[in-house]
């Protein structure tokens, strides 16, 4: 594994696809194998409720273009309330079953931008421009006909146009809701999950968001009275 004993790690006791939200707690590696991973107790601290629900370990690791983010998938067994360090010397620590493998993960996956118009971004259906309600590295909101609906986890096949260089998304449909406003009847919001962002992407996409909402914050801070 890349961790070892005394790594700094950063755990996701929960995230819902849903709502964007996430929940990222501190933590540092006790002890590892490739059956258990057991560390210290979090930052706040994990609870019962925790217990038996799916984790994430996420860690960095220097690469050859600066740090990368990765995770390792887990289930949490249980809450360990005397683990012992040394000697006498014990603490509460939590134990997690680790699944094989690693993937690269990114905590702004959960950042939403609401973009302008005009700003480089084009979400497209089926060749057909869709307007985009927020985007994030993890998924993106848009608008859609009533007259061709969208089911929930059904998968759709998107293509991302940034700065007019285009690139092909597998995404899952998570949510379906109505819109507000005159164009109610016509037009559902429907807010995907991105299945198959490559690491390229969702860094072209991430420096992307940062000049928007770097242009956006300029303007807000210089607009007229």
């Amino acid at each position: 594994m890349d961790i070892i004993p005394g790594s700094k790690v950063d755990i996701v006791l929960d995230f819902d696809w849903l709502n964007e939200k996430i929940d990222v707690r501190r933590a540092v590696v006790y002890d590892l194998n490739d059956k258990r991973i057991v560390t210290s107790q979090t930052a706040p601290p994990a609870g019962s409720y925790n217990v038996g629900k799916k984790v994430k370990i996420t860690y960095l690791l220097m690469g050859k273009d600066g740090w990368v983010r990765y995770g390792i998938n887990g289930r949490l067994i249980r809450i360990v309330p005397d683990y012992r360090l040394s000697g006498s010397e014990t603490a509460q620590a939590i134990e997690i079953i680790p699944e094989p493998g690693r993937e690269f993960f990114n905590l702004r996956l959960f950042y939403r931008l609401q973009p302008p118009l005009d700003c480089g971004l084009t979400l497209f259906l089926k060749k057909e421009k869709m307007n985009i309600l927020n985007i994030s590295l993890g998924g993106v909101k848009f608008t859609h006909s009533k007259d061709y609906p969208i089911v929930p986890k059904s998968r759709l096949n998107l293509t991302l146009q940034i700065d007019e260089q285009n690139y092909d998304i597998e995404a899952e449909a998570m949510r379906v809701s109505s819109v507000s406003g005159r164009m109610r009847r016509e037009l559902e919001a429907v807010a995907v999950k991105f299945l198959n962002l490559d690491k390229k992407t969702q860094d072209l996409l991430s420096i992307k968001i940062k000049e928007i909402e770097r242009k956006m914050l300029y303007k807000e801070a210089y607009a007229e009275d």
